[in-house]
């Protein structure tokens, strides 16, 4: 059993087990990294239980053993590399000079990642975030570092046809200050991935402490951002380069998008329509007879 089954197995049966099982299978979900380095005294020191239920935890969810339960945490550990560099020196290793199989991997990881997210989260879950997100005051986004290019695609596509949201861009270092007077009614949309900003869980969970949600975009469901794992998208993105894919988080991006637009009917309709107008009005885009031409009688019919 891999990683990724054995959480989704803990989480299956995580109603079902003792308070006692119950915070030690949480530890050891929050903490992967932990269970497999530690010894299991420390461990269990740590999630404020007794050696013996870490033993019955693993028993309880089908192993021999903790030794058996604990090298599932080990195989993670392994397979998941230190640094970027380190991945993009076995890449380097790996390919050679094949080129040309180095992008073709490329292709099919992406595909094989977009049919994977797509199935791993519902009509529903898409349903309840999408939902979640249009019911909100005031919808504010967070995506730092290779996830801001998401963030800011949300937040440019969604302001196309809504006035509502936030971009916490953090200029002059102001990310924090973008959440004052974050409350009931408002909703946070994050986006992180493994190695998780600090900021953007921290905004996460100042969301949920001030009365209001969050939406979250990641890739487990024992992510630090998932709260609600009905309000949790999780994107596959494995890559043979050195960094993650952001292809699987964009599509997630236009579904909900779609979703929303499809919610608001008739008034995004006349949004839409309104904002087209007003980017003629300042020639946002390229055409091949300018109208400034035409008013300063450069073009003759």
């Amino acid at each position: 059993m891999d990683f990724s089954e054995l959480s989704q197995l803990i989480m299956d049966r995580f109603p079902r087990l003792s308070p006692q099982l119950q915070l030690a299978a949480r530890h050891a979900l929050d903490r992967p990294d932990d269970v497999a380095l530690k010894s299991m005294r420390t461990v269990a020191a740590d999630a404020g239980v007794r050696p013996t239920t870490m033993t019955r935890l693993a028993r309880a969810l089908e192993f021999a053993g903790y030794n058996e339960f604990r090298a599932a945490f080990q195989h993670r550990l392994r397979s998941h590399p230190a640094d970027y560099m380190g991945r993009a020196q076995e890449m380097q290793d790996r390919a050679g000079s094949k080129h040309r199989e180095v992008v073709s991997e490329v292709l099919d990881a992406a595909l094989g990642n977009l049919k994977e997210t797509f199935a791993a989260n519902t009509l529903e879950r898409f349903q309840t975030c999408a939902d979640t997100l249009a019911s909100a005051k005031r919808v504010f986004v967070a995506g730092r570092r290779s996830c801001f290019p998401i963030g800011f695609y949300f937040h440019y596509v969604y302001g196309v046809f809504r006035t509502n949201s936030l971009l916490m861009d953090g200029y002059g270092g102001t990310f924090a200050d973008r959440m004052r007077g974050f409350g009931k009614g408002d909703v946070l949309f994050a986006i992180s991935f493994d190695p998780y900003s600090a900021k953007t869980v921290q905004a996460v969970e100042f969301a949920r402490e001030s009365g209001g949600d969050a939406v979250v975009l990641t890739d487990s469901m024992v992510s630090p951002l998932v709260g609600r794992p009905e309000h949790a998208l999780i994107t596959k993105n494995e890559s043979p380069s050195f960094f993650q894919s952001v292809a699987p988080a964009m599509a997630a991006v236009e579904a909900l998008i779609a979703l929303i637009v499809l919610k608001d009917g008739k008034a995004a309709l006349s949004s839409i329509r309104r904002s087209e107008d007003q980017l003629r009005q300042f020639d946002a885009y390229w055409n091949q007879t300018p109208s400034r031409w035409i008013e300063l009688g450069e073009l003759t019919p």
